[in-house]
């Protein structure tokens, strides 16, 4: 809900990858608001976030 709500805020769509503490080291990718081409990429790990730069 954060993330929604700095996405709003700043104008700017956001791609966060979750990563969870299961096998594998996958992540899964949200993008917000749904169906825009993100500007800001960060990583979420439980308890924070990072800026992902590519």
């Amino acid at each position: 809900i954060h993330i929604i709500a700095l996405a709003r805020a700043l104008h700017v769509s956001i791609l966060v990858e979750y990563m969870d503490r299961g096998e594998g080291g996958a992540t899964n990718p949200h993008v917000f608001p749904e169906g825009s081409q993100p500007r800001v990429c960060l990583l979420y790990r439980p308890g924070h976030y990072d800026i992902l730069y590519k």
